[in-house]
């Protein structure tokens, strides 16, 4: 298996994908472990460089999800490995069953239920859901959300110039997660217990970083 100190330099969405598809996951920004993120094996050329793809490009449309899944920090994620998380974090539970028993707020079981006819852009989401406004706390739902694995963002659309050209940070289009990656959910919930699939991420990323304390990969998982 690869290690931190080993992993090579990204600089395009197929390097990255191939970077994935061998590692399992690995942040987007700085996590708090030296060199566990795409920002410290990404080409300094393509980091938020103008006019040219990085990694704000790549985070979707290939064959890794990306959600915020490590102490609210976005990462990229293969399939497998999400089903490893969700079993995880829903800790048995549905969305439905999870705000029924007091663990996830109606806020956010709203926006759950709204995406049950399927994906969304995050601006019809708000109207649809009433969280319309910068301080409306959609943002922190849809997080919590993520954060439990039952919602994921698929795609980022973009506006575009009159000459045809994207431009803006583009609009996140969500949804369930189990519309994706239902079968490797249910796959990791057959094979995992919720304790189970919470150490066997933590020794992933041990076997990663195998020169960082426990404690600090821990405290990621919370």
């Amino acid at each position: 298996m690869l290690t931190v100190d080993r992993f090579p330099t990204v600089s395009s969405a197929a390097e990255l994908a191939g970077l994935i598809e061998e590692i399992g996951f690995i942040p987007f920004f700085d996590c708090g472990i030296k060199g566990f993120s795409v920002k410290a094996v990404c080409d300094p050329r393509y980091w938020f460089a103008k006019d040219v793809d990085g990694p704000w490009e790549w985070k979707t449309g290939q064959s890794y999800a990306y959600a915020k899944l490590l102490r609210g920090k976005a990462v990229f994620i293969s399939p497998e490995w999400y089903g490893v998380f969700a079993c995880y974090r829903r800790d048995g539970y549905d969305y439905e069953g999870m705000y029924e028993d007091g663990f996830l707020p109606r806020g956010a079981y709203d926006i759950a239920r709204a995406l049950e006819g399927g994906s969304m852009l995050s601006t019809r989401l708000r109207e649809k859901t009433g969280y319309v406004g910068r301080d409306s706390g959609f943002d922190g739902l849809v997080n919590l959300l993520q954060m439990k694995c039952f919602v994921l963002p698929v795609a980022f659309e973009y506006a575009f110039t009159k000459s045809g050209k994207p431009y803006g940070w583009g609009l996140a289009r969500y949804a369930l997660s189990d519309e994706r990656y239902g079968n490797e959910i249910g796959t990791a919930e057959g094979r995992y217990t919720p304790k189970e699939a919470r150490e066997t991420i933590a020794e992933h990323i041990a076997a990663l970083c195998p020169t960082e304390e426990r404690r600090k990969i821990l405290s990621l998982l919370k």
